[in-house]
This record gives C-alpha cells, structure tokens and sequence, in this order.
C-alpha cells in the first residue's frame, strides 16, 4: 500500500489532522531556504531544520514530495514522520529557549515513556555541550540526520538518557525534544538513507519507509 493509499485511509477513519514533524538535512543554501519557505506555510513550531505541523495525512504526503524535488537523494536527507495521538502527549520538551507553540495543544507531556519508536532532536548553542549531547545520544539511539536520532527499545532506557540529557543542556540556550511515535510505519523517508530498524521497506512510489512491526 502507497503512503498516499494508507493517508487516505487515516482520513477516513476520522483522524483528518495530526501532528507531523519534517525534518531535513539538506546541503545547499540555496534548496535550504527554498524548503524552509514553503515549510513556514505550515509550521507551528520546532527548531531551524525541524518544523512541526498540523495537517493531513494527505497533506503531509504532498508537502513531502513537493519538498523532496528540492532535495540531492546523494547527499541530502528528508524525513516526514507523524506522532503517536494515544497516551499523555506526542512531544517531550527536555529544553527550549522559548514556550513551544504546541503547549496549548490538550495533550501534556508524557512523564514514562512506554516501550516504542522515538525520534530525538536537539539544537545545542554551544560546541562543547553538542559533542556531549552527540556522545550520550549516539550511545542509544540511531543516527538519521545531524542532530536528530532515532530511538527503538525500553521506556526505562529512554528515560535514562533524558535525564542525562537534562544534565548537560543549557534551559535557556538549548532546544532539545523527544517525539512519540505510534509505531515504525510512521517514519517516512522522502531521501537519505534509512536507519537500521526492523520492518524497513520501500512503498510503490519509491520512498522508504518502515512497515509495521507485529509481535
């Protein structure tokens, strides 16, 4: 089934809009900005290559492959994925100079992760702060795109490096968040390469993307 099929599908049910976070790495300047304009469209919050939205399914779908023409399959990297709509909340704020803009949404924050699929992505000011971060986030998660990783495995891991996480950020410099996943096939990958998970393929219309995972 295409992401365009499964989008559709999602609306159907009910479910028009969701939380979706595009996340980019791209090396021009120039296609750079050209992706964060239309980006800005839809932007609620996030960080400089890291935007949050409210959309549909199938919105998110078009977004993805209008900003992938703006993007070198060999060198840059485009990830769209939608957060998890079930338990406390789809977004751990560990630090951000400002109130993010999805504080008002009624979901809060989710204070003991469940076992699942995480996506971790920081914006750390000072060098000497960032190589830490990198060192404690590479340890357990799985590197997808500068500053963001993903992570797969036990509440009880995750939790220990976020409170290590708390220890080296900066509150008032630093933005640092964890996104809730509901499962891997909503990890979708518009360019670059994919991280070494379980259940990884590459949907009918050539983007990889990660099937879901039973058992």
């Amino acid at each position: 089934m295409s992401l365009l099929e499964r989008a559709s599908g999602f609306e159907r049910s009910g479910f028009e809009r969701a939380m979706f976070v595009f996340s980019y790495d791209i090396s021009s300047p120039k296609n750079a900005r050209a992706v964060r304009r239309v980006l800005k469209r839809w932007r609620l919050d996030g960080q400089l290559s890291v935007h949050e939205a409210i959309v549909t399914p199938g919105q998110a779908e078009a977004l993805g492959v209008e900003l992938a023409e703006q993007v070198d399959p060999e060198t840059d990297s485009l990830i769209v994925f939608r957060l998890s709509r079930r338990g406390h909340g789809p977004v751990m704020v560990l630090s951000a100079p400002t109130a993010p803009s999805f504080a008002r949404l009624p979901e809060g924050v989710p204070r003991f992760p469940a076992d699942g699929i995480y996506v971790l992505a920081y914006d750390v000011r000072h060098p000497k702060r960032l190589r830490r971060v990198q060192q404690a986030t590479r340890s357990v998660g799985i590197f997808v795109q500068r500053s963001v990783y993903v992570y797969q495995g036990s509440g009880a891991s995750l939790a220990a490096l976020v409170n290590r996480l708390r220890d080296l950020l900066n509150m008032q410099e630093d933005d640092c968040r964890v996104y809730v996943l509901s499962g891997a096939d909503d990890l979708w990958f518009f360019a670059g390469s994919p991280p070494p998970l379980a259940g990884l393929g590459v949907n009918e219309m050539g983007k990889t993307e990660l099937a879901s995972v039973e058992g």
